[in-house]
């Protein structure tokens, strides 16, 4: 059995102006694996408490790191701290050998889009899509653990395609391909309340700012660190990205 914890980066709106990239990131492990890999992030949350002053209980996510707030508020950390903890975010992704990560990334300018309602439905359309050829290749099952925002689509969604699925044909057309190893429905959980949906949260920012990024993030090289996390990717899942990257369109 295979457990994916999923969160995204940036806004699902049509509006370019907030973020222009709207980006999916799924830390994927298997359950034997689950207890080694919790003891490691364990321990790496030691290590920002003791260099940062970051408590166990923080929920690590991007946006607060990078902004200070939230969380990080009290710290008042400067530039130089926020981007060592990304920096030793992406080491600590590089090293964990026990995880795959799934990207997908939808370019909200793309004109394909304009007429669209829903951009984080065809993310995660694309995510589970990818999700199940993977677990095909390793003749598991996997499960879907998401961040609380988009419960009821993402439930919705995952009912539907595993009886509707259609995938286009090399020979012109659709075929249905139903997803059957990603079992039950989703379940949500608050990334306050788990370290590996922060992780899927940072892998999101990371992945996102590849694209989409400002001066300032590119002036302390965040924009970058995506490249470290390389050996995680799941290259698989897109052979038109170095990087594995679900980029749509």
């Amino acid at each position: 059995m295979y457990i994916a914890y999923v969160d995204e980066s940036g806004d699902d709106g049509h509006n370019v102006a907030i973020t222009q990239y709207y980006t999916l990131s799924g830390i994927i492990l298997a359950d034997s694996n689950w207890k080694v890999f919790l003891e490691k992030v364990k321990a790496f949350r030691q290590s920002l408490k003791r260099d940062f002053r970051l408590t166990l209980r923080a929920d690590l996510r991007a946006t607060d790191l990078w902004r200070n707030s939230g969380d990080f508020t009290r710290l008042r950390l400067s530039y130089a701290d926020r981007n060592r903890i990304f920096r030793q975010t992406a080491e600590f992704l590089r090293s964990s050998q026990e995880v795959t990560i799934l990207t997908v990334s939808i370019n909200k300018a793309s004109p394909q889009l304009i007429s669209t309602p829903k951009i984080s439905e065809i993310a995660w359309t694309m995510f589970f899509q990818r999700y199940e050829n993977w677990l095909l290749g390793k003749q598991g099952f996997g499960i879907v653990v998401n961040d609380e925002g988009h419960d009821k689509m993402v439930r919705q969604l995952s009912r539907k395609m595993r009886v509707y699925n259609p995938i286009p044909s090399h020979y012109g057309g659709y075929y249905q391909a139903p997803v059957v190893k990603v079992i039950e429905d989703p379940f949500s959980r608050h990334s306050q309340y788990s370290y590996f949906v922060q992780l899927a949260d940072m892998s999101a920012y990371l992945a996102r700012l590849r694209h989409n990024h400002t001066p300032e993030q590119a002036k302390w090289g965040i924009h970058k660190l995506y490249k470290r996390i390389k050996p995680r990717y799941m290259l698989e899942a897109s052979r038109k990205d170095n990087y594995g990257y679900v980029i749509y369109p």
